[in-house]
């Protein structure tokens, strides 16, 4: 398939995970793509990887929770590309407490990057989306926020955020051309899932309705829905989630 061909695609958290398996995955199907991650030794490795599956890339370094420093870049890979009719926001962080000990730094961290930062790089893109008769934006929720997930409560208000938004930004842009769309990942083995460490005393039989009874998959499991949700294949869905979590919340 190249169902990418002739399009010009933002892919946030591309230096590794979900974001960098989308890179490679839209890549291989024609799309030029501007990378944003706030790890340049990661992001030079999508780099290669999409410039070695023949189509062109720009990489930028950024932190999603510096607005300004968001709209720059976006701004910039605009003008780099020529334009883009494609948003894949994957970036963000995932931190276990228990709730009645995290701090207040911690739970505005978590906020900060997933939710804040969601609508920083949505808030810069939209302007250079819009200028396209359509456009696709394709952001990245969590199991979290449709099922029961503990020691996440800033997570997982993070991901039901984000899951609202996607479904306002929808309503309000769909006359203007534009699908907007969340994949809900769940049961992905990126690194982030691997940094995941229950908190001191935690009980684990309490975490056995988020996990998949078929195995973690790969972040290509998750990028092929990210994708198909970019791509005019998904023409028709618009203001929604498609769950790719193994059936967990099933």
């Amino acid at each position: 398939m190249k169902r990418f061909e002739g399009k010009n695609v933002v892919i946030t958290g591309a230096a590794a995970g979900i974001g960098q398996a989308t890179a490679q995955r839209i890549a291989e199907e024609g799309g030029n793509i501007a990378l944003i991650d706030i790890n340049a030794e990661g992001l030079a490795t999508t780099k290669e990887i999409v410039e070695g599956l023949g189509a062109k890339a720009w990489a930028y370094e950024c932190n999603v929770t510096d607005g300004a420093r968001v709209k720059e870049v976006i701004d910039q890979a605009a003008q780099d590309m020529g334009g883009f009719d494609t948003l894949c926001h994957c970036a963000g962080v995932l931190r276990t407490y228990h709730t009645h000990e995290m701090t207040f730094e911690q739970w505005h961290q978590i906020i900060d990057i997933n939710l804040n930062g969601t609508f920083y790089v949505n808030h810069a893109a939209l302007p250079h989306l819009l200028k396209n008769r359509f456009s696709a934006l394709v952001n990245c929720s969590s199991t979290s926020a449709l099922g029961s997930h503990p020691w996440m409560a800033a997570y997982a208000a993070s991901k039901g955020g984000i899951l609202s938004m996607t479904r306002a930004l929808y309503q309000e842009y769909v006359k203007q051309g534009l699908r907007a769309n969340c994949v809900i990942p769940g049961g992905i083995a990126t690194s982030l899932h691997g940094d995941f460490k229950a908190p001191e005393g935690a009980d684990m039989e309490l975490l056995k309705g988020a996990m998949p009874f078929v195995g973690f998959a790969k972040p290509k499991h998750a990028a092929s829905v990210i994708a198909f949700l970019a791509s005019d294949d998904a023409r028709y869905i618009n203001g929604t989630e498609i769950r790719a979590d193994g059936g967990a919340l099933s």
